[in-house]
This record gives C-alpha cells, structure tokens and sequence, in this order.
C-alpha cells in the first residue's frame, strides 16, 4: 500500500467520512497530499482543517512511516482501501476502515461472509445452534467473521475450523497482543487453518470499551450476511445486529424462550422483522442464494460463462448505466437496478474479475 493512504488515517482532525470525501474528489491519497492548501478548500475542506494542515501532513506522514516498519518486523501486513485483498463487501461500507491491519490469509473475494455474533454468556443452546450453522455451511465458498470473545464468538470461530471454513477474527486493539489472554490459542489456531486477524487499529493500541462498537461494525461490513445466535436487549452483538441492518445485509437471528435475558435480542429482531427466524443453515444458504455455489476464480481475461438470461440482463443493464454515467456509484445503481446489496456486489465483482468494469475510489465503478 502507498504511504499516503496509512498517513489519512493519521492525519489529525480527520474522521473516516470526511477522510473518505477526500478520497472521492481527489480519486487517491497521494494526490491530496501533494495538494496545496487552495485546492483543500476548493475541495469544501472547512478553513479550521486547512489551518496548519501541510505540518500536520508531514507529521502524518512520519508517523504512518513508523508504523509501517513496525508492522514489518511484526509480520503484519497494511491493506489500504485500494487494495485488492481489502475485503470487497466492507469496501461499500460508508465507514468503511481506511486501512486495516492483518495478520494471516484474508478470504479471497469468491468467499461469501456470514458474520456470527453473540453473547459472552452462552447458552448449550446458543453455542449448538452456532455450530449447526456455520458446519450447514461448510460445503458452501463461504467464511466466518467473529470477534474472537468468550462464548458465541468462540463456538463460531472453533466450528469454522472444524467445518475446514476461513475465519476472521477482527479485533478492537493492535494485533501484537490477543483478547482475551484465554484465546490466545485459538488465535493462533485461526491462523494455523488459513485464517486472519483483522484490526482497524494500528500496533500498541490500548483495549479501551469505545473501541469495541468501532470493531462490531467491521464484523457486519466484511460478510454478506449476519446471524446473532444469542442476544439480549444489550451489548455488542446487537451493536452488531444493527450495523449489518444499516449495511442492507441480511439478517438472521435464532429464537429463543420468552423468558431468557439472553434471548430478548434474538427475539425483538424477529419479531420486528428486521432479522429472519433462523432455524437451520438451510435457511441462511437460499435466502442467501449460496446453495449451489462452488468457490471458483475467474480470470480477467476468462469470459464469464455458465450466467443465467437474468445475470446476463442484469449485467447489461448496468455497463448501460455506466455508460451513461460514469463513474457511477454503488448507491447509485442499487437504487436503478432495485437489487438486494448481497447480489449487486456479486456481478460487479464478475464483471470487474471478468475487466468489463473497474472500480475506482470511492466505491465507484466505471466501464474498463
């Protein structure tokens, strides 16, 4: 990755969308750094941010420097937005992480994500339905994203390896320590079996309670899909739940007694209808259309074959678009072509692995 992309997220006075509106205008990093202080505003910059903004480059950029050479000698890899291995379903996130830092083996982007979430204090239920769901999957090009707590996280993440499935455990800290201390062992296990921890946060940094909603709104943007296997009313799970219904993924949720504290999560999503009762995998693979996948890769100069008259009408429909309109973004042709989210990214991701389209900051698209 270029420098200039890990020194924006260092940059002071810089959140992640403004961060992300300079990406949109300037089309990269290195191009708004080397940008003078009249073009800032022209880009709508408030003059509070301009002030001092070319000393506050430069100290971005050293410290992005430091942790580059941190990251290296701690064999931990820095994947930009602009990445090829930055996860694709997170890239349409209008939070997504500006970088992430990995240890491991990311998924390659034929993989579909169900992200498994749940309390610290798990049932024998909520643990059981756990395992049924990720093991229904296992013959499926799918994997697991979790966040490597005590309790529901761990069952998913321990039946992923079992099921022979990718897991990734995103963390709320730097990744040159492990929490809790007691999954350790898994943590390197999920490695061992072609896994990855992913964190936003750069190296040495402190576990603070802040960071943890940080960290669950990465677990929903990475997958397609999202089950909560056991939730109350409260914590992260359902931090979670609602993250991954403001990313339009779909949604799944096990049922459980009425008079379980654990389960009145569970429930409230059921019964408000933002969350599909779960009973089997089953239920996940069709809603998900994963049923009859098989992974696969596609090479760009491949053309794209075995596509049903639907997946080749819709393909048509959006180079139309682009044609017309280009670049043009993801939320743009969601609201043309009325497709669910999960399925838009999928034929962008073949028309893209097969270079009738390319995508371009700021999660625009355009006819290659």
């Amino acid at each position: 990755m270029q420098k200039e992309e890990l020194a924006l997220f260092f940059l002071k006075g810089i959140g992640i969308r403004t961060a992300n509106a300079i990406l949109e205008h300037f089309g990269s990093a290195t191009k708004f750094f080397e940008a003078g202080t009249q073009k800032c505003l022209d880009a709508g910059l408030r003059e509070s941010l301009v002030q001092d903004l070319e000393k506050r480059k430069e100290q971005a950029l050293e410290r992005a420097e430091i942790e580059m050479q941190k990251a290296m000698q701690n064999g931990i890899r820095i994947i930009g937005r602009e990445d090829e291995s930055y996860p694709a379903a997170l890239h349409c996130c209008s939070d997504a992480p500006l970088v992430l830092f990995c240890r491991g083996e990311l998924p390659t982007r034929d993989r579909k994500g169900l992200a498994v979430v749940g309390t610290r204090k798990a049932s024998t239920y909520g643990k059981n339905q756990t395992r049924l769901a990720v093991e229904g999957l296992k013959a499926c090009p799918a994997f697991i994203v979790s966040g490597l707590a005590i309790g529901i996280d761990t069952q998913a993440h321990q039946s992923s390896i079992e099921a022979g499935l990718p897991t990734i455990a995103v963390l709320a800290h730097g990744l040159e320590t492990v929490y809790p201390e007691e999954n350790r062992y898994l943590a390197d296990n999920i490695l061992q079996n072609g896994g990855a921890l992913v964190s936003e946060m750069p190296l040495h940094t402190r576990i603070t309670a802040g960071l943890f909603p940080r960290r669950n709104r990465i677990i929903a943007g990475m997958a397609e899909a999202c089950l909560i296997a056991e939730a109350s009313m409260k914590g992260g799970a359902m931090h979670t739940a609602y993250a991954a219904d403001s990313y339009q993924r779909a949604l799944f949720a096990v049922p459980g007694r009425n008079d379980s504290y654990y389960y009145e999560g569970c429930n409230y999503l059921i019964k408000t209808g933002k969350a599909r009762l779960f009973q089997h995998a089953e239920d996940i693979r069709e809603e998900m259309g994963w049923k009859n996948l098989r992974p696969q890769t596609i090479s760009a100069q491949e053309p794209l074959t075995g596509r049903s008259c639907e997946e080749k009408e819709i393909e048509n429909r959006i180079l139309a678009l682009l044609r017309s309109e280009s670049p043009a973004s993801a939320e743009y042709l969601l609201q043309q072509l009325d497709l669910p989210l999960p399925g838009l990214l999928a034929c962008l991701l073949r028309m893209e692995l097969a270079g009738l389209v390319r995508s371009c900051p700021g999660n625009y698209y355009e006819p290659a």
